[in-house]
């Protein structure tokens, strides 16, 4: 039996959820912004939106297109990091676990 009160309160856990609220915020940050950055060049920056930069595609038409990429890159990096984030809870877990189970 796994002690989470006493998890809850370790060392361990506090820096743990402090790495991944570090990590989280300002990657959802980044995503919003990026995200909010589009309708506000359209209001706001029209003359740079329909620039072209290859052909008949413009600057608007680009920076949409991005957004999938951002997005999975966002999404890879986090994928990569919560591995870490699970690999650190799960070492959490046993530690604690060990000592209930002898009782």
């Amino acid at each position: 039996m796994v002690d989470f009160k006493k998890i809850e309160k370790s060392t361990e856990f506090q820096n743990l959820k402090r790495s991944k609220n570090l990590f989280i915020w300002p990657i959802t940050a980044i995503f919003f912004c990026y995200y909010l950055a589009f309708p506000l060049m359209a209001g706001y920056a029209k003359p740079l939106m329909v620039k072209f930069v290859f052909g008949n595609l413009t600057f608007g038409y680009l920076y949409g297109l991005t957004f999938y990429f951002v997005a999975w890159a966002l999404a890879g990096i986090y994928v990569v990091k919560a591995k870490k984030f699970d690999k650190q809870a799960d070492e959490i877990i046993e530690k604690y676990g060990e000592e209930k189970e002898g009782a």
